[in-house]
């Protein structure tokens, strides 16, 4: 069995209208538009978070992200909050894909996603090569703080009993949550956790305005787990390395989103060496 655990990520920031006003409903029509559902939903007074069948959306009042994995078609759902919610209310889009493990398994391709886009919105591309490939698509004023993430870990190849539990899809939820140990480090945070069948799983959580989301696809052939949150890399730093510890990935890279005075967003990507975590807050 194969899955493709590698994300596409929607990120969009508005003016003029509220995220908040938008009704469940709006948000469930948006992530079928993707190929995919909502399961569950956790909510306090400055951000809601939709457990979904191929990862997690995130809705802050002024911003939203969605994250999707697996064989879905994030540029509909970006094309379905344009006409729906309104061109005039985008202050800035910006759409990533991972590069995939399988990219023929793909309803899409990058390059056809954006022309989809560019047909609304005139953006730049940006691409990377090396350990790490992927692309992204940049409308409107990125270099405004529209980025809540700050990092996303990617680890590949997971290993070790754990990884082998995960593997057999005899892992419980409550397993697999203590075994992550997440309170541990943030003991102040609102989870939500989904085990799928037969594996696989996902968890969001949210304190105040800042997230975080894990998502784990275990089958022997694409063996992943990803950690995107809007924590500091100083705050992070400790579960990473925990982490690591726990599934001595083959390979992993750790991406960080930035916003510099003068230069707009900066991203980068530079592989995590075992005991050499090369953080940055």
């Amino acid at each position: 069995m194969f899955y493709e655990g590698s994300e596409k990520r929607l990120d969009i920031c508005v003016k003029g209208v509220d995220l908040f006003t938008f009704p469940d409903d709006f948000w469930q029509k948006m992530v079928q538009q993707a190929d995919a559902f909502i399961i569950s939903k956790i909510k306090n007074k400055q951000l809601k978070a939709y457990l979904l069948s191929e990862s997690s959306l995130f809705i802050w009042q002024d911003r939203l992200l969605m994250i999707t994995c697996g064989n879905t078609h994030l540029v509909k759902a970006a094309q379905f909050f344009q006409k729906k919610a309104g061109r005039e209310y985008i202050q800035s889009l910006l759409f990533h894909r991972h590069q995939p493990l399988l990219p023929d398994l793909q309803k899409s391709s990058f390059a056809q996603d954006t022309q989809l886009l560019k047909t609304h919105l005139q953006g730049e591309t940006k691409h990377w090569q090396g350990n790490y490939r992927g692309d992204l698509f940049i409308f409107g004023e990125a270099a405004r703080g529209a980025v809540k993430s700050k990092q996303i870990l990617m680890l590949h190849g997971l290993r070790g009993d754990f990884a082998d539990v995960l593997q057999s899809g005899s892992a419980s939820e409550q397993l697999i949550g203590s075994t992550l140990a997440l309170l541990t480090f943030f003991p102040h945070l609102q989870i939500d956790q989904f085990t799928f069948s037969p594996k696989g799983y996902s968890l969001n959580a949210i304190t105040g305005a800042h997230y975080l989301t894990i998502h784990i696809t275990p089958e022997k052939l694409s063996t992943y787990l990803s950690v995107e949150s809007s924590f500091t890399g100083e705050t992070m730093q400790p579960f990473i390395e925990h982490l690591h510890s726990l599934f001595e990935p083959q390979q992993s890279n750790l991406m960080h989103f930035q916003h510099k005075s003068g230069q707009g967003l900066e991203i980068s990507v530079a592989p995590v060496l075992l005991n050499r975590y090369a953080i940055q807050a």
